[in-house]
């Protein structure tokens, strides 16, 4: 027994344990989505609400297009033109940027400690609900955030080591990328150059000529779409309602404790897991103990940008007055927190405790490559999910009266015409700011059975066609959603054939 215990230590100690978990782990993750690839296709036919925005922002290649920043809409853009418009081209993208992220974090956890501990960094991702299912089920923009900050991180951390010029170069094209995947991103990228300052090795960086190439580099690719957003404030800020911003009496108290409980959220599920992961090591001794090496400079610098983010953000919430904070704002921030909890709780990781971890974390790939279907057919078995709007139905409806373009008041319904009908030009208010013309007749579509025109669908089609929209006929529709045929979807429209 001491002998295969003497064995097992060496072997994990060893290059062929780093090169086989290091091999291993890799195409494991991209073998893992690849299947969310595949799932996501065959899963169900009609698009998410983000999905469906990109087709609605993909009609036109420019500067910006509305509330979000502009990059994630350049790269569906290519691949849509790599892999052809719709679906599958759209979960593509989203996994390959998730695979990105994991990815960087697992990089990152190999620069602060060994093998072992980098596998159980990264695989605790998948215990962060906003990045193992919701990233799945329903964002976008907040992917590319995801795979943005991980290689800002990996990369700061390799210039902290051995700055070199192509590395800041590199650093400086991934702020760019950030910068113009999500604007809380900048959360992530503060509290970095603040815990910076804080480690040695760090403010030397920071107080570089390899820093500054890397600014300067970011500031030149930014600075175009930052043009647009102070020409575009309006659609910048058309979103800025989610917010909850009311200045009333209790609103610092309220913003602060959605801000807490937003965070809890976030990583509750990590923490109960590690705890019990951890708690093993006071019940069981394990004989295998493989004891980790961590860089400490590293482990501060990591442990201190989640405290600074955290600290933004408070200040944030305070400053703008918000009063709601959603947990997937916080994902710049609390993507590191397995990671950093790793560092600190498994410094001398057991197998015990390595397996419970690991363990855990396919399992529950498995369990989400398994519910993300179901819960795109059955919602929340209450009420149907955006995944199953009657699409197909609109259309058919639609085509009827010859429409050759439709505004819409959601993006689910406009996104959703665009990727069946690829001819048709859409939109809502949010993009009113594309450029690309809408060819009549016109289709104004809006949902449930108002005796009236929105107001904002009156706007658009005078903002852009340049009139007043003309009385018009009330068309009032319901179809039954996929997967609820006793559950209808409502929804009216008018129909504009001509200008004057």
């Amino acid at each position: 027994m001491l002998q295969a215990s003497s064995k097992l230590r060496s072997f994990l100690a060893s290059d062929r344990w780093a090169t086989f978990i290091t091999t291993y782990f890799v195409w494991l993750l991209a073998g893992y989505f690849l299947i969310q690839t595949g799932v996501r296709y065959l899963a169900s036919p009609v698009l998410g609400l983000d999905e469906a925005e990109q087709i609605i922002a993909s009609q036109s290649l420019q500067l910006g297009y509305g509330p979000q920043p502009p990059l994630y809409t350049w790269l569906t853009i290519l691949f849509f033109s790599i892999f052809g418009k719709g679906l599958f081209a759209t979960a593509l993208l989203k996994n390959s940027l998730l695979f990105l992220g994991y990815l960087g974090v697992w990089l990152s956890a190999k620069k602060a400690s060994d093998i072992t501990l980098a596998a159980i960094a990264s695989a605790s991702l998948i215990f962060l609900p906003q990045i193992a299912w919701e990233s799945q089920r329903a964002l976008s923009h907040s992917v590319l955030m995801f795979a943005c900050s991980a290689w800002t991180v990996y990369l700061f951390i390799g210039c902290m080591e051995k700055p070199r010029w192509w590395r800041a170069v590199i650093l400086g094209l991934v702020i760019a990328a950030g910068a113009l995947s999500k604007y809380n991103y900048f959360f992530l990228l503060v509290a970095l150059f603040a815990a910076g300052f804080c480690v040695a090795d760090a403010r030397k960086f920071l107080r570089s000529k390899y820093f500054l190439c890397s600014v300067v580099v970011a500031f030149v690719l930014i600075l175009p779409p930052l043009f647009w957003v102070f020409q575009h404030q309006d659609l910048i800020y058309s979103r800025v309602h989610k917010f909850g911003i009311d200045r009333t009496e209790h609103q610092l108290l309220t913003g602060v404790y959605s801000l807490t409980s937003a965070a809890l959220r976030f990583v509750s599920v990590a923490v109960v897991l590690y705890f019990c992961a951890w708690a093993t090591s006071f019940y069981w001794k394990d004989t295998e103990q493989h004891d980790q090496y961590v860089i400490e400079s590293t482990r501060k610098l990591l442990t201190l940008v989640v405290i600074f983010g955290l600290v933004l953000a408070l200040v944030a919430v305070v400053l703008s007055g918000a009063n709601v904070v959603k947990d997937r704002w916080l994902q710049p921030i609390l993507f590191l927190a397995p990671l950093v909890a790793s560092l600190w709780l498994f410094a001398d990781v057991s197998l015990r405790e390595a397996k419970i971890i690991l363990g855990t974390a396919s399992i529950l790939a498995v369990i989400i490559i398994i519910l993300i279907p179901l819960n795109f057919a059955w919602g929340n078995f209450k009420k149907p999910s955006a995944h199953a709007l009657p699409s197909q139905a609109i259309v058919d409806t639609l085509a009827q009266y010859g429409v050759r373009s439709v505004f819409a008041t959601s993006h689910s319904i406009a996104g959703n015409i665009g990727n069946l009908k690829p001819g048709w030009a859409v939109t809502i208010p949010e993009y009113s700011g594309l450029d690309i013309s809408y060819p009549y007749p016109v289709a104004v579509v809006w949902t449930g059975h108002g005796p009236r025109i929105p107001a904002k669908m009156a706007e658009l089609y005078q903002t852009l066609k340049g009139e007043p929209l003309p009385p018009s006929e009330i068309h009032r529709e319901s179809a039954p959603y996929y997967y609820w045929s006793k559950y209808p979807f409502d929804y009216s429209f008018v129909v504009v054939t001509e200008g004057k």
